[in-house]
């Protein structure tokens, strides 16, 4: 992709700092867990690959494709507890 065509990540951004149960597409996980590149951006490979597809990680939404906040949200509280 080109400097021009690259998506807008705002929108993934206020998805996961919105407060509430949402559903977070890859992007609005990583940028919530804090995985972002030295450029700003989500680190979306980074969080299929190696956060995604942990078998303690919540199981996505197979049709959209996108994991419920709070289910984030209490498997990162476990990870922290257990650090």
């Amino acid at each position: 992709m080109s400097e021009k065509e690259k998506p807008d990540t705002t929108y993934a951004l206020i998805a996961a700092l919105v407060y509430g149960d949402r559903w977070l597409c890859a992007d609005a996980c990583a940028l919530y867990l804090g995985m972002v590149t030295p450029k700003g951006e989500p680190n979306r490979r980074g969080f299929l690959e190696r956060v995604a597809c942990r078998p303690d990680f919540p199981k996505p939404n197979p049709i959209t494709r996108s994991w419920k906040k709070s289910e984030v949200d209490e498997w990162a509280m476990n990870q922290r507890r257990s650090a």
